[in-house]
């Protein structure tokens, strides 16, 4: 069955790199699913567009229950690994175009990722995510068919902000998130003082934006076609990102944040490798 092999394909390849880095199981009673198996799954599900607990179901034990694999301590260690995996493909992706003469541009760009409905958040505290810092109003300007001109209005959301920077063949090199109330700029510099990944690629590779990104000493806004050209691999990186956010039903903020570094291997890596 072609599922189970995308899926044995991906596990020989976490298992492959967990031995590599030399990580070792806890002693005690051996649990249901490795680490190494619940990242799998993470991948899996963004492939496929179903549930982790589902594909878990479907593919290991019809008697897998959610806390086998969404317990705060087991996601944490699925994280650490899916987060070291990317930074480590992603720093072999730098040496071979460096070693074969290429340039490489980073591109940086947010989108707003909704966390609940705006009228259920008015009236219902939202258990996931909490607090005013996560409603934010967009200003939009987009062209009507209906009134045959452009028209201004707001948009409001309750979410987070997730951000993105990948270079100009669209594989991401760092994601995060923050409150959906948060200015693009604001994000990045607050990302650029705490990650040292971020500050090591800044100081070699030149950043790249749009014209939200006025002012900010780190990014140089694209005004050339050729920029604004390379600026809209950022845009397919966000093209699946929101669909998996209505299956996923992740419930803690570690849990979307390894939803995302699965995002990133899957699009990066095996989106194109995995059919072959």
């Amino acid at each position: 069955m072609l599922l189970l092999q995308v899926y044995h394909k991906i596990l020989n390849t976490m298992q492959t790199f967990s031995k590599t880095m030399g990580y070792t199981q806890k002693a005690g009673r051996k649990p249901k699913l490795s680490d190494e198996q619940i990242a799998s799954l993470f991948i899996l599900s963004l492939l496929t567009g179903m549930p982790v607990l589902k594909l878990a179901r479907f593919i290991i034990d019809d008697k897998l229950m959610s806390y086998h694999i969404f317990r705060k301590s087991r996601v944490k260690r699925v994280y650490r690994l899916l987060r070291e995996y990317m930074l480590y493909r992603v720093s072999l992706l730098i040496l071979l175009k460096l070693a074969s003469g290429k340039k490489i541009r980073l591109v940086v760009d947010g989108t707003l990722l909704p966390v609940a409905n705006v009228n259920r958040a008015r009236t219902q505290k939202i258990r996931r995510m909490s607090g005013k810092q996560f409603w934010g109003v967009r200003n939009r300007n987009l062209y009507s068919q209906h009134y045959k001109q452009r028209v201004k209005f707001k948009e409001l959301y309750y979410g987070v902000l997730v951000m993105v920077v990948c270079d100009t063949d669209g594989a991401p090199y760092d994601l995060w998130f923050n409150p959906a109330s948060y200015h693009e700029v604001r994000s990045l510099r607050l990302r650029f003082s705490k990650s040292l990944w971020l500050r090591s690629l800044l100081e070699r590779f030149e950043l790249i934006g749009d014209r939200g990104y006025r002012g900010c000493e780190l990014v140089k806004v694209c005004s050339s076609k050729e920029d604004k050209s390379q600026r809209q691999k950022v845009e397919g990186v966000f093209s699946m990102l929101k669909l998996f956010n209505y299956s996923s039903r992740w419930r803690h903020w570690i849990c979307l944040l390894t939803y995302l570094y699965a995002y990133a291997i899957w699009y990066s890596f095996f989106r194109k490798e995995v059919f072959q």
